[in-house]
């Protein structure tokens, strides 16, 4: 109790300086996050990447024998998603006019681990080290939507869970100031057990669930979220911005963010260089036009990735990737399509309207494989992509290669790259 009380003391002082402007006792001014913490709110928009306009549908989900629970549990929170975020479409399980089959492919809960590391706040006779649990979950769905003999979309999704806590439950996934801002939320308050514990194996299941219909849906109707992020501080530029920022006045914030001189040091740049690829977010999210919202999407990508390659060890520049690597996935593939499938009303599948615009793919090219790359995507979510691209459009030339691997995509991409263009050229033939 005595320690515990030791760590409180020395967070709650530690928090009162950052928060007063002063700083940590022996530390310099730099950059960062702080805490408390400066929180934004993007309202994070995607389009459908098929239009139901009205329609009924009907969820059917299959697994394993140990995974009916699972199973019925995923069909009813994604029945009660999909017709959420759209009014108008319904659930008919007996005549209706799209089929959505889903298959869980994999569900894994490893019991947590436990790692021992040197206590920091020890002193003479404290204990040397300190307890560390790491709790990890994954739940992969392959989903089909069909309308009579016709494949409207299909896609392989995986929802994934993987953060480590302290002896005091305090999550210690972002370092000190991520134990510190847990703690300080302990003392007044600020937050629920469940967000500062963690997970029970039911709390676990919940989170893979909602994470996983939900990437379900994104496919199949508008999705409108709002998503809590963080910015960085402590330079006059950035704390502009940021003011500018919570205003909701992205674009000048933008401005302020990029105008600002780049700092000297590239691990203290790397926190104006992430407030940018905040701001490019915000603004793909509130784009009227799928092309404009693609272009922001590819510059907050390219920001986020230069932020991580100056400081890799902040974790908090990690937090992004999932965000763009789901949003640019998904407006690469409505540029694929040229236009998103139509159904058009509520009718029995045999009455379904298709979007009468050709398919014109240009296909996955070199700069859009560098923007996932960049974006923090691992290399096997890069190469699925490669792989299941409708079609592709690489340079693969000796200066193309070149280009690919001073961007930092791995051999392995590039070899997945020329495995698709082989493909190409003899479908081609």
């Amino acid at each position: 109790m005595n320690r515990f009380i030791r760590l409180i003391a020395i967070a709650t002082v530690a928090m009162s300086l950052v928060s007063s402007g002063l700083g940590l006792p022996g530390l310099p001014e730099s950059p960062g996050f702080g805490t408390p913490k400066t929180k934004v709110y993007l309202q994070r928009k995607l389009p459908a990447l098929v239009r139901l306009n009205g329609g009924t549908f009907r969820v059917k989900v299959s697994g394993r024998e140990n995974q009916v629970d699972l199973s019925r549990d995923l069909g009813a929170q994604l029945e009660t998603e999909l017709m959420k975020d759209d009014p108008h479409f319904r659930a008919d399980e007996m005549n209706p006019s799209i089929v959505i089959s889903c298959q869980i492919t994999d569900y894994s809960h490893p019991q947590p681990t436990v790692t021992q590391r040197p206590n920091l706040a020890a002193g003479k006779n404290g204990s040397k080290t300190l307890p560390y649990m790491r709790v990890t979950g994954s739940l992969s769905v392959a989903f089909q939507a069909r309308t009579g003999n016709q494949t409207l979309a299909s896609n392989n999704i995986t929802a994934k869970y993987d953060e480590e806590f302290d002896s005091a439950g305090n999550d210690a996934s972002h370092g000190m100031l991520g134990t510190m801002s847990s703690t300080w939320h302990r003392i007044t308050g600020g937050a629920s057990s469940e967000d500062l514990n963690p997970p029970t194996e039911p709390e676990l299941r919940s989170k893979l669930l909602t994470e996983a219909v939900h990437q379900v849906a994104q496919h199949l109707v508008n999705t409108n979220e709002t998503v809590e992020v963080y910015l960085a501080k402590g330079k006059k530029a950035l704390d502009e911005g940021n003011k500018q920022a919570e205003a909701g006045l992205w674009q000048r914030a933008l401005e302020t963010y990029e105008t600002a001189s780049p700092m000297p040091k590239p691990t203290d740049d790397a926190y104006r260089l992430y407030d940018i690829g905040v701001a490019y977010e915000a603004l793909a999210y509130a784009a009227e036009d799928e092309k404009s919202a693609m272009k922001f999407l590819d510059e907050a990508a390219i920001n986020y990735g230069k932020a991580i390659d100056a400081k890799p060890a902040e974790k908090y520049f990690l937090e992004p990737q999932k965000r763009i690597e789901t949003a640019i996935a998904h407006y690469r593939e409505l540029e694929e399509q040229g236009h998103p499938k139509v159904v058009a009303e509520s009718t029995p599948a045999a009455k379904v309207n298709v979007s009468s615009k050709a398919t014109t793919a240009k296909g996955l090219t070199n700069a859009q494989v560098i923007a996932m790359v960049k974006s923090g995507m691992e290399d096997d979510t890069v190469i699925q992509s490669v792989r299941s691209a409708k079609a592709s459009n690489f340079d693969l030339s000796a200066s193309g290669q070149q280009q690919l691997t001073s961007n930092g995509v791995s051999a392995q991409v590039v070899t997945a790259m020329k495995a698709r263009a082989a493909r190409k050229a003899v479908a081609a033939k």
